[in-house]
Parts: structure tokens; C-alpha cells; sequence
């Protein structure tokens, strides 16, 4: 893919998580995404066959630039609960200060559409290694997945789906920002006072 085609879909799924704003996804057509991104819609499907796929880009779009930021800038934080602190108020202040997109992304995440999965599944395995990179005190890029504990994948599992559930509430306007964030640091309390191996 040449860095145009990169470009041009960037601008395209940006489109149309723009065009989201205020209303349903499922509402916004391709013609409508194509004539404001600037290209033919013959040139748009060559991109993307379904509105599907630009979710899909946006969910991996967003698990990309997550990853590569906390590569470069770790969790911080001296203890593993401070660490899990940092990650998940990091993560909910990326997605909240822009509440289209985040929508558009955790509705994607909730779907079981084909063309959605394998970015909700790489969303999935990148999220949970960020956790426990943030258990480790590292960054994502030093974790090997076959190197997970039992204790660290359980903990993983829990404050993802914990802090999902929390942001589903914040886009039904249910939670605050500051609430999704208790919820998770009341679960990471709880459950790393009962993981005796990650307790350092």
C-alpha cells in the first residue's frame, strides 16, 4: 500500500467517524463519506467494500496509536495499582475527548459483524497487553504473550471488561469520565490485594 492509499484511507475513516457526530453510524451513506473525504465512491470502495470496514480501520486506527504511546511513554506509577491508575485514566482520556469516535468504537467492539471481529479481537490482545505491561511496569512492546501468568491474564480480563462496561455507561451518559475511572480503581484494589504474585 503506497503512503497515498494509507492517506487516503486515514482521511476517509476520519470522515466518517466525523459524520457520526450526533447521529447513528448506520445512518451516515458511503456516497456522503466519499463526497466530503474528497474521492470518487469508486475510489472509496477500493478501500473499503462496507461501511463495516471503516469501523473496523477506526478500531485499529485507534488500537495502533494507543499501542505506540504507551510504547513510548510506559504507565506510571511505583506500584502496579498506580500503574493500572495511569493506563485506564490515559485510555478513557483518549477516548472521551473525542465522543463520536469513541461511540463509533465501542459500538464496533460490541458488534459480531464479520468484517468487525478481527479488529475487535486485535483490540482485545493489544488492550490486555497493556495491562500487563502496567502490571510489569514496562512497556507493551517487552511483553510476551506467551510469558502471561494466570493471575495477569485474570486481572487483564476483568479491568477490561470492567472499565468496556463503564465506557458503555459513559456513552449512554450513565458515568462520567471520573466514575468509569473509580469503577476500575475499586476492581484493581480488590482484585490485585487477592493476587499474591502481583503485589509487588
Amino acid at each position: 500500500m503506497t503512503t497515498n492509499d494509507k492517506s487516503r484511507r486515514s482521511r476517509i475513516v476520519e470522515v466518517a467517524v466525523k459524520l457520526a457526530q450526533g447521529r447513528d453510524f448506520g445512518e451516515v451513506g458511503l456516497r456522503e463519506v466519499a463526497e466530503q473525504a474528497g474521492v470518487a465512491l469508486g475510489t472509496l470502495y477500493k478501500s473499503f467494500s462496507s461501511k463495516e470496514e471503516i469501523i473496523a480501520a477506526a478500531v485499529q486506527y485507534q488500537t495502533t496509536r494507543l499501542r505506540r504511546q504507551f510504547d513510548r511513554t510506559p504507565a506510571r506509577g511505583a506500584t502496579p495499582l498506580e500503574r493500572v491508575d495511569d493506563l485506564f485514566a490515559r485510555l478513557t482520556r483518549a477516548l472521551t475527548r473525542r465522543p463520536a469516535f469513541a461511540r463509533t468504537v465501542l459500538g464496533a467492539i460490541s458488534t459480531n459483524h464479520p468484517d468487525i471481529s478481527g479488529a475487535v479481537l486485535e483490540h482485545d490482545g493489544e488492550t490486555t497487553r497493556m495491562v500487563v505491561a502496567a502490571l510489569r511496569g514496562g512497556p507493551p512492546d517487552d511483553v510476551d504473550v506467551e510469558s502471561y501468568t494466570a493471575d495477569e491474564r485474570t486481572v487483564a480480563f476483568l479491568l477490561r471488561h470492567i472499565w468496556f462496561a463503564s465506557m458503555v455507561g459513559w456513552s449512554a451518559s450513565l458515568y462520567t469520565p471520573a466514575g468509569v475511572l473509580e469503577h476500575v480503581h475499586d476492581a484493581a484494589r480488590l482484585l490485585l490485594a487477592g493476587a499474591e504474585s502481583l503485589r509487588a
